[in-house]
């Protein structure tokens, strides 16, 4: 009896079932890589201006691209009608930032002022802010209760950011984009999923801000 020609068809069939398992390990690991890249992330927007800022130096002075970011942060939240910030300019102690409100980026005529050793932030009628307050804040943003379809047509590997409010009944209001994937559908997409979600029911209305990945 040739056992040679027995056992190749078993080393084969082996052989087989071993690269099945190679693949399935392989889809399950991608298939987990994907959840994690495209999970949606939530949060106040003082923890979004925590992780935009960066570590902040009060000794050592915050910096002029620091300054515009706080001043943006400020801008969109105190501000009608706000669009962008013009770069910061140097004012001794302080950074100067001017608003740019309107469509067409009308310049305010009061500028944002930013405490560079001091992070006090400062716009005409507007209140004064503590920069240490507001990215050390330990308030969490809560999470919908139908949170679902976190991933928004195809992906080219952007991220479109939606700010929104949460009510007391616990629906988002005014979504508006933050920063745009640069993919109008992508957009469009991702503040209708917003739109859809539902927060547990809360004493007072929250601004959140959540990062949505374009998912193949």
């Amino acid at each position: 009896m040739d056992f040679s020609s027995a056992y190749r068809p078993q080393q084969a069939r082996n052989g087989h079932l071993r690269a099945r398992a190679m693949k399935n390990l392989f889809m399950a690991v991608s298939l987990g890589l994907c959840t994690t890249a495209n999970a949606q992330d939530i949060n106040t927007l003082e923890q979004d201006l925590a992780h935009e800022v960066g570590a902040v130096d009060l000794r050592s002075g915050i910096t002029r691209a620091q300054a515009g970011t706080i001043a943006e942060h400020y801008c969109r939240r105190y501000i009608g009608g706000c669009g962008t910030v013009a770069p910061a300019t140097d004012r001794h102690s302080d950074w100067a930032v001017v608003p740019l409100t309107d469509p067409a980026g009308v310049a305010d005529k009061n500028a944002i002022l930013v405490g560079k050793h001091t992070g006090r932030i400062s716009w005409g009628k507007g209140p004064t802010l503590n920069l240490p307050d507001l990215v050390g804040s330990k308030e969490s943003a809560p999470r919908p209760i139908n949170r679902s379809g976190a991933n928004v047509e195809r992906s080219y590997g952007r991220k479109v950011k939606v700010q929104f409010s949460v009510l007391p009944n616990g629906t988002v209001a005014n979504a508006r984009f933050k920063q745009s994937s640069s993919d109008p559908k992508c957009d469009q997409r991702g503040r209708r999923i917003v739109e859809a979600w539902r927060f547990p029911a809360r004493e007072r209305p929250i601004e959140l801000i959540t990062a949505l990945s374009c998912a193949r």
